[in-house]
């Protein structure tokens, strides 16, 4: 029977459920020292566990708390707080690709393309560190109202010192699973490029690239990397996405790709003939499973290594997906400027090679843009960007750190999340915001709250509003503190990167 959620989880109160998953519920709660609303992912328990059971399951789930806390990427959810059997996160507005897919959502080849940058980017960042998610698919991909991205739910993610997961057990989703997975092998990283890999193909066919209408048929293609070739779904497609898929989906993990960047790259390459079309998702699932089956196939613990089923006859190719093309493009409204430390990274400006920084002058669009670097010797580093109308300037550096030997090593500049063993940094110039004069002679008054990131040498190099109080005021709010200068934060003594927010009472 299911219990009444209560009011608070520690100081969080709780205002409304958001949704339910295998493991647990999900509440919107508010952080009353913070005025700010939070996710908590709170621990479900079956009535039937035995304690033993129960012991697991906690354990678990503090390891999935305990691996996405370790992780700081602005494309990874980030956990604030973990309780006795919660986590609290930070609370998104948006919706999941998931979601994007059942909406019949439409995506033009450009944005896929980015799309899959950041994700590959946040999944790498995960691997650096040690941590395979083992679930990656369109429902644990948020699309933020923003326009950003964020990979969510390690829930199965598996740590190294972590002995939890019996050896021949199988977790995840059937249509975004590897082959190891569903043989219950041990998995790497190349696991999650290929859950990446079928993603991506759905985006740009708006079909699975496995088909089937059981978990049967399912299991087959993919042990025997039996895949639809997306030139079969639409012939528009260049040819050679053909052959990237087939290297993505090959069934030994040794032949695919071995990064999750790796795969990115190369449909960004191929996919540059066609980055203006735009791919109609059809709005409704094409096949489906008996229930419960999609989400999960696990064999006993003491059960045999599974013999993949024979293949099965392949069916006709379903439905393309409809591409159609964009209106035509703008003329370039403003300038980037790009430095990097040390000099001479390779830029890529939406998956673009852009050329070797420092470059003085590169035209954008305003909205949007994926910036990422590339130096050898030294960990890439991506950022999403904007570029907008009343500020079509913008002077991008970044520091290529190096590589360092696992996660509990600070790197100089590592985007870090307060705690306890984080100095803040601390503002030594700039001005403070002031009541615009024509806000005052209209009676306005607010308190706009603006998102800062201060890198490694104090300087501001990112800003973004979270609580508006009208655009006089937010944009007086961003034009001061976008002047500010800190005393970096550090951790360990090392100078690093943090995200704070700041919030000004404007006044009369």
């Amino acid at each position: 029977m299911d219990r009444p959620a209560p009011a608070f989880f520690g100081r969080y109160q709780v205002l409304e459920e958001l949704g339910s998953g295998a493991m647990g519920v999900v509440y919107l709660c508010v952080d009353p020292r913070l005025a700010r609303p939070v996710a908590v992912k709170v621990l479900k328990e079956s009535e039937s566990m035995t304690p033993a059971d129960r012991d697991q399951y906690h354990a678990r789930f503090r390891r999935e708390a305990e691996a996405a806390g370790s992780l700081n990427h602005p494309g990874i959810v980030q956990v604030f707080d973990i309780g006795p059997s919660y986590m609290v996160m930070e609370y998104l507005e948006g919706r999941s690709l998931a979601a994007a897919f059942a909406a019949g959502a439409s995506f033009s080849v450009r944005d896929i393309v980015n799309l899959v940058q950041l994700v590959a980017d946040a999944i790498d960042h995960a691997h650096r560190n040690g941590i395979v998610h083992r679930d990656v698919k369109p429902a644990n991909i948020m699309l933020t109202e923003g326009g950003g991205v964020k990979v969510l739910d390690f829930g199965v993610a598996r740590l190294p010192s972590s002995n939890l997961t019996a050896i021949g057990s199988v977790v995840g989703s059937v249509r975004y699973m590897s082959p190891e997975q569903m043989m219950g092998h041990k998995v790497d990283g190349r696991a999650d490029v290929f859950s990446m890999s079928a993603v991506a193909y759905e985006l740009l066919t708006g079909r699975p690239p496995f088909p089937g209408k059981s978990v049967t048929d399912i299991v087959a293609r993919v042990v025997h990397g039996l895949h639809v070739p997306p030139r079969e779904v639409d012939a528009r497609l260049p040819e050679a996405l053909n052959a990237v898929f087939a290297h993505a989906f090959a069934p030994p993990p040794h032949k695919r790709f071995a990064r999750a960047l790796d795969l990115a790259q190369e449909l960004a390459t191929v996919l540059a003939s066609v980055a203006d079309l735009e791919i109609r998702h059809p709005g409704e699932e094409p096949e489906t499973l008996p229930p419960h089956a999609a989400e999960a196939v696990t064999p006993p613990a003491d059960a045999p290594p599974a013999t993949p089923a024979p293949p099965p006859p392949t069916p006709p190719p379903p439905a393309p997906a409809r591409l159609v093309p964009e209106a035509p493009t703008t003329h370039p409204e403003g300038v980037l400027i790009l430095d990097s430390d040390p000099a001479g990274a390779e830029v890529f400006l939406d998956s673009k090679p852009a050329g070797r920084a420092p470059l003085d002058s590169v035209d954008v669009s305003f909205g949007r843009h994926l910036l990422r670097m590339e130096l050898p010797g030294r960990e890439s580093v991506s950022a999403t960007i904007e570029v907008r109308p009343e500020r079509p300037l913008k002077i991008v550096t970044f520091t290529l750190p190096l590589p360092g030997p696992g996660s509990g090593m600070v790197r100089p500049g590592q985007l870090v999340s307060f705690g306890p063993d984080v100095l803040p940094p601390v503002r030594i110039s700039g001005p403070v915001p002031r009541l615009p004069e024509s806000a005052r002679e209209r009676g306005l008054e607010g308190t706009p709250a603006a998102e800062v990131w201060v890198s490694e040498t104090g300087e501001v190099f990112n800003t973004a509003l979270v609580e508006s109080a009208g655009r006089v005021l937010d944009e007086a709010l961003i034009a001061a503190v976008s002047r500010w200068r800190f005393a970096p934060a550090t951790l360990r003594g090392v100078p690093v990167s943090v995200r704070i927010v700041i919030q000004h009472h404007f006044r009369r």
